[in-house]
């Protein structure tokens, strides 16, 4: 059984490619998306512990993106990854606003950032349960 499930959201494929296989080896169930509106899709069919999603993107930016997830899955947390420092800026507060988790991951990430982040999250949701 998965530790949990994760949705990458990135418009560069190497980026996803290598991610998922990070986080699938680590034990995670993975899905990957290209768009903002593929990962939406997405996310009305299937429930994510965690979505990274990718700041900035053609065709939704990931403040766009965080606010639809949080109108298909409220408990979904949302994590900022980016590598673009003035966007980060730019877009922090409606990203935190739109339920975004307090968290940015910069690109690129450093060995293991990914895994350990992830497993911080999973336990702080278990413990949430745990009330």
């Amino acid at each position: 059984m998965a530790k949990g499930k994760i949705l990458l959201i990135d418009d560069e494929q190497i980026f996803l490619v290598a991610h998922h296989e990070e986080l699938q080896d680590a034990g995670y169930e993975i899905v990957t998306a290209l768009t903002g509106k593929d990962a939406i899709t997405v996310a009305e069919k299937e429930k994510f512990d965690i979505v990274y999603v990718d700041l900035v993107m053609p065709d939704m930016n990931g403040v766009e993106v965080c606010k639809e997830m949080k109108k298909v899955s409220p408990d979904t947390v949302v994590v900022l990854v980016s590598g673009q420092p003035k966007e980060i800026l730019k877009y922090w507060k409606s990203f935190l606003d739109a339920g975004g988790k307090d968290k940015i991951l910069r690109k690129p990430l450093r060995d293991k950032e990914l895994i350990k982040v992830t497993e911080d999250i999973i336990e702080e949701r278990k413990e949430e349960r745990r009330g």
